[in-house]
Parts: structure tokens; sequence; C-alpha cells
């Protein structure tokens, strides 16, 4: 439900929408009013692609306390949102750990299920993540079940070394054009040029922030992974769409702290 104070200026955007000159075409205004009218529809897919790379080792109880934090935190908030977590390495570029849960009956991750391992395919599993998504689009466009913003979120501490399936191309035109179907990507690198391996896939700077591989720097970077998630599930779409790009909100804590600790 709208607050009292949206409620009236969502009123007076309805009153003077109906005021337009003849002739304007006001769907777009009219779906956007709408969408602030009734947030509680606009329903959030979250999918989780981790690393679970050799690399990984030092930081693993780290990752996993972070993720699990990062799940307590979005399942405190009252907008609905499903949750599907899927690790990679080189013996599997795609395993998925968790998979459409109820952001608030999400299990704890554990070290039974996300240890370290083996190589980087980053390409392979940021590629079959989209086409599970796809599918999933496409199957509830069928069932007529509600539509969900799609938020990607990478997090990784290596270099993609081992993909067989797709290519930095592929990846690349896929993101951009799930990106112009309005999906968001958030990609989180340590140990690398975030920036530059974020922008080989099609993602950018406003969505990307490096942190260090270090115990600290991962609570950071989980930390400030919660807080946007929980800014962009707290937005009406139009919002989400037109921050596409700015995930972040131009504040990256894990990435200042570790540039403030470098000088």
């Amino acid at each position: 439900m709208a607050t009292t104070d949206t409620q009236t200026f969502i009123d007076e955007l309805r009153t003077q929408l109906s005021n337009a000159p003849e002739g304007v075409d006001t769907a777009a205004i009219e779906a956007a009013i709408n969408a602030l009218a009734s947030p509680e529809e606009e329903r959030v897919k979250i999918w989780f692609l981790l690393d679970r790379s050799g690399s990984m080792q030092p930081v693993v109880s780290d990752v996993i306390g972070g993720f699990n934090q990062f799940v307590a935190d979005q399942a405190a908030k009252p907008d609905k949102a499903r949750l599907t977590a899927v690790q990679f390495d080189g013996d599997n570029p795609f395993e998925v750990i968790l998979d459409r849960f109820r952001i608030g009956n999400v299990p704890e991750l554990t070290s039974d299920v996300y240890w370290a391992r083996s190589m980087t395919p980053l390409y392979d599993a940021l590629g079959m993540l989209i086409e599970r998504a796809d599918r999933r689009i496409k199957r509830r466009a069928k069932e007529n079940r509600p539509v969900e913003d799609q938020l990607v979120v990478v997090f990784t501490d290596g270099l993609e070394n081992a993909s067989r399936k797709f290519g930095r191309k592929q990846v690349f035109d896929l993101v951009r054009d799930r990106m112009d179907q309005d999906w968001t990507f958030v990609f989180m690198g340590a140990n690398q040029d975030s920036y530059a391996e974020g922008g080989h896939m099609g993602l950018v700077d406003g969505n990307i922030q490096d942190y260090a591989a270090t115990p600290e720097s991962v609570a950071a970077a989980f930390r400030s992974m919660s807080r946007a998630t929980g800014e962009y599930r707290g937005k009406p779409r139009f919002s989400r769409v037109s921050d596409k790009e700015r995930f972040f909100g131009g504040l990256k804590e894990a990435e200042q702290a570790m540039r403030k600790k470098e000088r």
C-alpha cells in the first residue's frame, strides 16, 4: 500500500494526466503511476553467481558468512523477491545450489555446499545463467504469472580461464541485449581490474565494484551489495529501469575502504 503522502502525490499526477492534450500518448506515464501505486506487485528475481574456484580458498568462510548475511538482510525487506544461487568452477561451470526460493525461506549456505576448487569458467557460468533466466521468463509469461525484474549479481575473485561453451563476445552480446530489456547486472571482482573485466562482458561502471580478497573486504563487499540490493528492491519499477546503470548509487563501500587502505 502507498503511504498517505505517496497516495496524494499519485492522485495529483493522475489529475494532471487527465488534462493531457488530446493525441498525447500517456500509456507509459500511466504504467509508471500504476507501478508507483502498487509497489508490492513489483517482484524481483535475484540471480547470484558465486565463484568457487581455488583462489577463493583463503576467504571461503567469509564468503559463506557474507552471503548468509546478504540473504538475512534481504529477508527483512517487505517486498517480494526470489533467489537462485549458482556456484561455478572448472569441474562444474553451473551448479545450482539454491533455486527459486522466496527470499525469506532461503536456507543458509554452508561449507558442505560451498568450498573452493579448480578454475574459473566465468563466461560459461554467466551465459548459462542468462539462458536459465530466459527460460524462466518465458515460462512465467506463458502461465500469466507476475513479471519479475531481473537482478544478476556476479561475485568472483579471478579472471576467466576455463570456459568452453561461451566466448567473451557471446557473453558481451547477451548481457547488452538483456540490459536493453532492462535487466540489471552487477559485477564484484577481486585480484583483477574489475572495470576492465566487467566491461569486456558488457557491464557498466556504475554496477561494478572492486574488493580485495581479504576477510574485511569480502565482508564490506557483501554489505555494499546488500545495501544497494535493498535500495533497488525498494524502488518502483520505472526507477529500477532508469537506474539500471547506477546500481550502487555512486557509493561503493568496499572499493572505497580498499583504496583508503592502499593509500
